[in-house]
């Protein structure tokens, strides 16, 4: 374990877009007082100051939030989702976000510029993408081309498909949330590759060597063996929840087996098997010796009428995850669903939900992620940020991570930190304002007139049952990345 070197709060905006900033300006003092690290915040949330510790007995205002819950949807790009948001202020969007240029025309080939290029376009329904478009390691890094994100047609060779993007019309329920709530459009998934890494990041600020480049999906059992091993080697989170056992962590996916099946089931994304995609700490033996810690989706929605963690992980499956080639619609329909049942229970006034997706699924972003280490950051996603505390419509561009998520989990309840990517990463506290409090704001398929841009259409109805949320995979899916 690494002692955090400060909480690193968000710093306010690296890319300014007509709009005010206040209180975004961050001044960071740090100094040791016998184990506690302090920093000086100017201005969290929007225009409060106060000094903070890593231990949680300092953490001021923060301490209202007992319960951080942490929604990882699947394989999107901020620029597919959230692309066309709010480029104007109006009286549906106070902030504007860092969105696609005008005039933006990716080119078909950066050498040869006469062959044309393509813009990006409007997708039309929640439906249209019918493949996966490639995200693994080779595919990411000829997308970023060093840098220059010329090299997107190539990478992907699947056509315009890429390319496309969703507006308010097809996806009003994640519009909706934007606006009611907070937005992050400066957040990057962690590694410039798949599913199973950037899931490794969440948790450890680090992933196994062997799957930095090499796809657990393609690896024969002895490398997935070294998969294990390498596995079992890196901290986690994890750990540092076993030495605070005051604090209470539940991993809402699947039911743990006993290591010994956990390893023979060696087909990935399949329940019950340690090579889950989605799941790295199912690759731990640690993992097994406290399964209680491992509950499929429906207890979710129990633990809100009983005792709910402190900390929470929420990985759908694959049909309700955003997954292509999955109809977005029950993405939306699940999330809703999460956010709602939090608002109804009596966790609300002491809750934070983050949501992002766990890579950008090969679906165009604009933004050159910055190089921190040699495997990452990689190309925005989306970050929805819901909580009582949460101006609505508040847009934060201070740069985040993955890491940023896991730093704060780590910070808010006094845990240490793990490598340099979550001891140093910035910590999302822009997001919130204690001098507010909002009211639970529910969610549904029929958007008010009030949101203009999230015009009605018909989508399956929501599922309210949580028994209804199956923790199986599509099984003819086993093997989405």
């Amino acid at each position: 374990m690494v002692e955090c070197a400060s909480p690193g709060p968000d710093r306010g905006p690296l890319l300014l877009t007509g709009r005010d900033r206040q209180g975004q300006r961050i001044a960071r003092t740090a100094a040791s007082v016998a184990v506690a690290t302090f920093v000086v915040l100017g201005g969290y949330g929007i225009h409060h100051a106060t000094a903070l510790s890593v231990g949680s007995a300092g953490i001021g205002k923060f301490a209202a939030i007992d319960h951080i819950i942490f929604v990882v949807m699947e394989t999107h790009a901020f620029d597919n989702y959230f692309g066309r948001y709010c480029q104007v202020t109006g009286p549906v969007c106070p902030n504007t976000s860092i969105g696609i240029p005008a005039g933006t025309c990716v080119p078909k080939d950066p050498v040869h510029p006469l062959n044309g290029c393509i813009r990006p376009y409007n997708f039309t329904s929640a439906n249209l993408v019918t493949g996966s478009p490639p995200h693994d390691w080779p595919s990411s890094h000829a997308a970023y081309a060093n840098g220059s994100m010329n090299g997107w047609y190539h990478a992907e060779n699947m056509g315009r498909t890429p390319f496309g993007t969703y507006n308010g019309s097809v996806l009003p329920v994640y519009w909706d949330m934007a606006q009611k709530f907070g937005l992050g459009d400066n957040f990057f998934s962690s590694t410039l590759t798949y599913s199973l890494p950037n899931h490794w990041y969440i948790i450890a600020g680090d992933t196994p060597a062997i799957i930095h480049k090499g796809n657990l999906n393609n690896f024969n059992i002895f490398q997935k063996h070294r998969y294990l091993d390498q596995a079992n080697a890196t901290p986690t989170i994890e750990q540092e929840l076993a030495r605070h056992t005051n604090v209470t962590w539940t991993y809402y996916d699947w039911n743990l087996r006993n290591y010994s099946s956990a390893i023979s089931s060696t087909v990935t994304n399949t329940p019950g098997s340690a090579y889950g995609i989605w799941n790295p700490l199912a690759a731990k033996h640690q993992s097994y010796a406290h399964p209680q810690h491992f509950a499929p989706i429906p207890t979710f929605f129990s633990d809100l009428n009983h005792t709910l963690p402190n900390i929470s992980w929420i990985i759908p499956p694959a049909n309700l995850s955003d997954h292509p080639p999955h109809n977005l619609t029950f993405g939306e329909n699940f999330l809703a669903s999460v956010v709602n049942g939090v608002e109804r229970s009596s966790y609300w006034n002491s809750t934070a939900i983050f949501v992002t997706w766990d890579d950008y699924g090969g679906f165009y972003d604009h933004v050159a992620p910055p190089q921190v280490d040699g495997y990452g950051l990689s190309f925005r996603v989306p970050l929805l940020v819901i909580s009582p505390w949460t101006p609505a419509g508040y847009v934060g561009n201070g740069q985040l991570s993955f890491d940023s998520i896991l730093h704060f989990q780590e910070w808010r309840f006094g845990l240490g930190c793990l490598t340099s990517r979550d001891c140093n990463a910035t910590m999302p506290v822009g997001f919130f304002d204690f001098s507010i409090h909002r009211a639970p704001v529910p969610f549904s398929s029929a958007q008010s007139a009030e949101y203009p841009y999230a015009a009605p259409r018909d989508q399956q109805p929501f599922i309210e049952n949580p028994a209804d949320f199956s923790p199986e995979y599509n099984v003819s899916l086993a093997e989405l990345d």
